[in-house]
């Protein structure tokens, strides 16, 4: 099991509730017709005429993750244009929201865009498989068959292309896709500590799918029951200790020895305590510059934060950016970020895009120009996908202007 487990078992409690397991439509069943009150982009189109491969996303201009999805949707449409792949998104918001938002994006949202009639669409796609986040896509083969639906950042790309190429498998996407939601059902049913017989049987089904599959893990990692089960019952565990820290001291410290039994093992409660620590720091911190600052808290706890002893890469990370950019943050004290960022990238390994991408940043407004551009290339060296490749790169140009 790789050492990464609760960071696969966190989205999936947290997700509970996004997907329904409880649905009426599967996969390569016929699609519906589009009902839309305004196409506020491109012509219209009929994703059941057989003519063409469609995406079909909805979206809105208030998700974050919607816009942040855009610029990828933009490319694979241009990437497949030539192979008969059409991409619609869709939004349940109104003309007058939609269309200035469409307008600005211009060349970057370079695809149909439509407005759905009355939750019409919504619920012959959305609700029909159970889906209740966004972004979500939904693709459309030539026989007028849903045959993927999933985050338009996920395993779109990778459909498409085994779609054009002749190479795709409806029936292991079938299989794939009732692993994933007899996942999130396995984890909510440990979560909620329901019966072990229920739960020992969908174990023993999920172990046999990944079997079969190669791996039914969100990182590709054989799922073990057994394990997956200890890790769940460590973050319910770690959830109610982490509230009697602050309300029952004395209760907390009777479950530590149970804690440290479930965790994984390389996992530290010393540790644990110290980024706990550090988190507090930060959030009272945050307070004291900003929008009633208070300049001797935030200095005194600026040489707490800045004598932690932490090791979380991701918690030095996500607190540098947060000095650096965010809009509540009257007095930035750069120092402070390039200081947290520097320790995120030695515990991080230096190979952490998204970290090296802070780094950048905080080198950049420190002056240290050059040294943030070598930062930056470094950081796009170790991009994950294209669309953090696309926005490093951005931030280069801006660097290097």
């Amino acid at each position: 099991m790789k050492k990464n487990l609760c960071c696969l078992i966190l989205p999936a409690l947290f997700a509970l509730g996004m997907v329904s397991t409880i649905h009426g439509a599967d996969l390569g069943d016929k699609a519906a017709k589009l009902s839309i009150a305004k196409w506020v982009k491109g012509e219209a189109v009929d994703v059941t005429d057989g003519k063409n491969i469609y995406v079909v996303e909805f979206w809105a201009t208030w998700c974050p993750p919607c816009r942040a999805s855009i610029p990828h949707l933009t490319k694979l449409q241009k990437k497949f244009a030539d192979k008969g792949v059409v991409f619609v998104g869709i939004s349940d918001e109104d003309e007058e929201t939609v269309t200035p938002f469409v307008n600005k994006m211009g060349k970057d949202m370079d695809y149909r865009v439509a407005i759905d009639q009355n939750d019409k669409t919504s619920k012959a796609y959305m609700a029909a498989y159970g889906i209740n986040g966004i972004p979500h896509a939904f693709v459309v083969d030539k026989a007028g068959r849903i045959v993927w639906h999933g985050h338009p950042m996920a395993d779109l790309e990778k459909t498409l292309q085994a779609i054009v190429d002749g190479k795709y498998d409806l029936e292991k996407t079938r299989k794939r896709l009732k692993a994933e939601e007899l996942f999130q059902k396995f984890v909510q049913t440990v979560a909620e500590g329901g019966e072990k017989e229920k739960i020992d049987a969908m174990g023993a089904e999920l172990e046999a799918l990944d079997k079969e599959l190669g791996g039914v893990m969100p990182d590709g990692s054989r799922f073990n029951a057994a394990e997956v089960t200890r890790i769940i019952q460590f973050q319910m565990l770690l959830e109610k200790y982490e509230e009697a820290l602050d309300e029952n001291p004395a209760s907390a410290k009777k479950m530590e020895a149970e804690l440290v039994k479930l965790a994984p093992k390389d996992w530290s409660l010393e540790d644990h305590k110290v980024d706990t620590q550090f988190r507090k720091d930060f959030t009272d911190y945050y307070a004291a510059v900003g929008r009633r600052p208070d300049k001797l808290k935030a200095a005194s706890l600026r040489t707490k934060l800045t004598e932690s002893t932490t090791k979380n890469a991701m918690l030095l990370n996500d607190f540098s950016w947060a000095i650096l950019t965010d809009r509540n943050i009257k007095e930035r004290d750069i120092p402070l970020a390039l200081n947290l960022a520097e320790k995120a990238v030695k515990h991080s390994g230096g190979t952490n895009a998204s970290v090296l991408d802070t780094y950048a940043r905080a080198l950049y407004d420190s002056g240290k120009k050059e040294e943030a551009i070598k930062q930056q290339k470094l950081a796009i060296k170790h991009a994950k996908s294209d669309q953090e490749r696309e926005l490093f790169e951005e931030n280069l140009k801006n660097f290097e202007k």
